[in-house]
């Protein structure tokens, strides 16, 4: 399965760069965008691999035949659909070609066929690998499905986590005998047609490939599929599992991290302001009622305040010099009285 290894495109900058990426890719021949959606779709293809090497054959084949050197139009990539068994009406045809000719330059190269041919498989390996919720029907192998494209862009240049290099190798030393043996057998067959001594010689060469060169790519082909089985247990589902869980991992790490600094502020500023209160706390001043009066100035003592209490309480008659003046009249008075 293909497995994404950097998050999937989300801006404008990343989309530009996938279509970046795929421009380069079918400046290329057919050969070369075989072998670079092998390496992506590896593990979904499992033993039909080999399909897609047949149908690059075809497609070369194809191209011969309708006079074209890298591409078809999209009539003649409708026409070769229907060749292969993925039967559509017109109407069909003609829309999902569009909607997969995604550099929009009205051709469509191999990859591109490729992602129409393959359209159900690498959809459902999208959805896995995002664990989105599936928009499309597939029950009818993606046939009618438009509006997919970019979905297929992503996950052809999402290869598979965890890739065995002894995969990759094995995969490029394939197509580059694979390449190297179709040309040389494009010139003999070319040399053949001519006839004569050369041309008789050409045939036998030939005789000689189909025995020799086939056993030599079954020999590659073994070793294809022994490195596909051993990077299957340490790519694909597997690998996407690991990663999982090393992000749930990573999430609950981070959560914990700011649980225990937002608990460190906590602890801090709490700590700050209590010994500000305590810097700031306000003196303690004692009730002062009606009856109580304060001498001077007061002095601090301690959080309360030092302060003298004295008695209001109203003198008692007149003043003592008024009181003398008085008792002084009354002696008098009481003394005439006795001497009358």
């Amino acid at each position: 399965m293909a497995f994404c290894i950097a998050p999937p495109p989300t801006s404008n900058n990343m989309v530009k760069d996938l279509q970046g990426k795929f421009d380069a890719l079918v400046s290329k021949d057919t050969d070369a965008q075989l072998e670079f959606f092998l390496k992506s779709f590896i593990f979904e293809l499992g033993d039909s691999w080999k399909e897609v090497c047949d149908l690059s054959k075809k497609f070369k084949k194809y191209l011969k035949d309708q006079t074209e050197k890298r591409d078809l139009n999209h009539v003649q990539a409708s026409n070769f659909l229907q060749q292969n068994g993925k039967t559509r009406t017109g109407l069909e045809r003609k829309k999902e070609c569009k909607d997969i000719d995604l550099n929009s330059d009205g051709r469509i190269c191999f990859v591109e066929y490729l992602l129409l041919h393959y359209k159900a498989m690498i959809l459902k390996s999208y959805y896995n690998r995002t664990e989105k919720k599936m928009t499309e029907d597939l029950s009818n192998d993606g046939v009618g499905v438009t509006g997919c494209g970019p979905k297929l862009l992503e996950e052809l240049f999402t290869l598979p986590m965890g890739l065995d290099p002894k995969l990759v190798a094995a995969i490029e030393e394939f197509t580059a005998k694979k390449r190297a043996r179709e040309k040389k057998m494009a010139k003999l067959e070319k040399r053949a047609e001519k006839g004569g001594v050369l041309g008789k010689a050409a045939r036998n060469e030939i005789e000689q490939m189909m025995s020799q060169d086939l056993t030599a790519m079954n020999r590659i082909e073994l070793t294809l599929n022994a490195a596909k089985k051993k990077g299957k247990k340490e790519s694909g589902a597997a690998a996407l599992e690991k990663k999982k869980k090393a992000e749930e991992q990573a999430k609950k790490a981070k959560l914990q991290a700011g649980r225990n600094k937002m608990a460190a502020m906590a602890a801090m500023f709490g700590g700050a302001k209590k010994a500000m209160l305590n810097k700031t706390k306000t003196k303690v001043t004692p009730n002062i009622d009606s009856r109580t009066k304060t001498l001077g100035k007061l002095k601090s003592k301690g959080p309360r305040q030092k302060l003298k209490k004295v008695s209001s309480r109203p003198r008692d008659g007149l003043a003592p010099w008024v009181k003398k003046d008085i008792k002084a009249k009354r002696g008098s008075i009481t003394g005439d009285s006795k001497k009358e």
